[in-house]
């Protein structure tokens, strides 16, 4: 039963909503529109959300001076009504009449659709919707509809993940690439200590941030997905004492642990952890895979 991925320190927030399971992160919000009214509120000046409905650039909502009094405004918002042949139109309604900026900019961040806030929140943050297939086990994507998550009876869209771009920018960097796409590994040297490794980076720009989040954010959904898959494993390593004649070799126990997320032992780590020649050997092919039996020998005295 390893512990969930989304309990450790990430910098990506993980929201859904699904009427029979927990899934993502611990998000206080009922509703999908509250949570991201709430990322508006959080990260972005009131003064540009006024700015940018004023100038028009929140479809179906529009700012103009109240007649009476050019201090104030009236917001008229478009909503779409049932018509008596059971067709739905849009149609523009005056919501709010003769109110003051404060009061004006209160009444939008109420009012705002998740479209709206995700037109808001462009410059802010990078996200991806997060769609589900349930069917005799639990899987999670941030892909492409498609496949098993474009089946209409099993599958559906449960949240986002997101990723602030003030995170993203404080908390990370970008890798840097050789000519094959692959990351350059370097040394770094430490006086009095064996040197260490480490990949190439650099600072990420307003050019890089998405594109790191993006990945950022993939890698998230695949280990909570394999959290969810149950693709996670552990190791006990034994070591034999040589056998005395034709004796069997005795086993014994020396390390364990658990919570190792893929079954690829070199992308989890598990190798890393085993040491005793395990990696090198997978990537020689000079291995055996099999079940292990433990044989164990009771003496008694009269």
């Amino acid at each position: 039963m390893p512990e969930s991925p989304r309990e450790w320190d990430n910098i990506t927030i993980m929201a859904c909503w699904h009427s029979r399971y927990r899934l993502g992160d611990s998000i206080r919000d009922k509703e999908p529109e509250d949570f991201w009214r709430r990322l508006v509120r959080e990260n972005m000046p009131e003064s540009e959300v006024y700015a940018m409905a004023e100038a028009g650039l929140l479809n179906g909502i529009r700012i103009e001076k109240h007649e009476d009094d050019p201090e104030l405004v009236d917001i008229y918002e478009t909503v779409r009504w049932l018509t008596v042949i059971g067709k739905s139109e849009p149609k523009e309604c005056l919501e709010h009449k003769g109110v003051n900026k404060d009061d004006a900019i209160c009444y939008l961040l109420d009012d705002l659709t998740i479209q709206h806030c995700m037109t808001l929140l462009d410059g802010y943050a990078e996200w991806m919707p997060l769609r589900l297939y349930d069917h005799s086990g639990l899987t999670i994507s941030c892909g492409s509809k498609s496949g098993q998550y474009a089946n209409r009876w099993d599958s559906g869209c449960v949240g986002w993940i997101v990723a602030l771009k003030k995170t993203v920018m404080a908390e990370t960097v970008e890798y840097v690439l050789d000519e094959n796409g692959e990351r350059i590994r370097e040394e770094h040297k430490q006086e009095g200590y064996p040197p260490t490794w480490g990949y190439k980076t650099r600072p990420l720009t307003d050019a890089t941030w998405r594109k790191r989040a993006a990945e950022v954010m993939q890698d998230d959904v695949k280990i909570y997905d394999q959290h969810l898959a149950g693709d996670v494993f552990g190791f006990t390593l034994y070591e034999a004492d040589p056998p005395a004649d034709d004796d069997e070799p005795e086993w014994a126990e020396t390390d364990s642990r658990w919570g190792f997320y893929g079954s690829d032992g070199i992308e989890s780590g598990i190798c890393d952890h085993v040491g005793s020649g395990l990696m090198e050997a997978i990537q020689s092919g000079e291995y055996e895979t099999g079940k292990a039996v433990l044989r164990a020998v009771s003496y008694y005295t009269f």
